[in-house]
């Protein structure tokens, strides 16, 4: 049980610190606009693993769909490689995240938008 949890936590670091491979232009424009959308405050982090659009935008729904995506099709992998539910990984990635997300940008805490201290 350890080694599993352990492999979950290296393969969720791997999922969070790199950039998905692309698997479209599409996802590679979003993983390319991530970093200024979070700077602009108009996408953060969520406990469930996912991103969220802080503001009402197109493009950051975009941005966040894509992702999501790309996030969902990982989270799964993970889970069935370690016989463990894909609800596990994704509260493991979203601690994760949000435990690494920079000051002063959008994380959901309790389903409101706060910048994180």
């Amino acid at each position: 049980m350890k080694t599993t949890i352990q492999t979950c936590l290296m393969a969720l670091m791997l999922v969070l610190s790199l950039p998905v491979a692309a698997q479209s232009m599409n996802l590679q424009q979003a993983m390319s606009a991530l970093s200024e959308a979070k700077t602009a405050g108009t996408v953060g982090e969520k406990a469930d693993g996912y991103l969220g659009a802080v503001t009402n935008s197109a493009r950051a729904e975009q941005i966040v769909e894509l992702i999501n995506d790309a996030r969902r099709q990982e989270y799964t992998r993970i889970a069935e490689e370690n016989n463990i539910a894909v609800a596990d990984v994704e509260a493991m990635a979203g601690k994760r995240a949000i435990e690494r997300t920079q000051s002063g940008y959008y994380v959901q805490i309790n389903g409101d938008w706060v910048k994180k201290p």
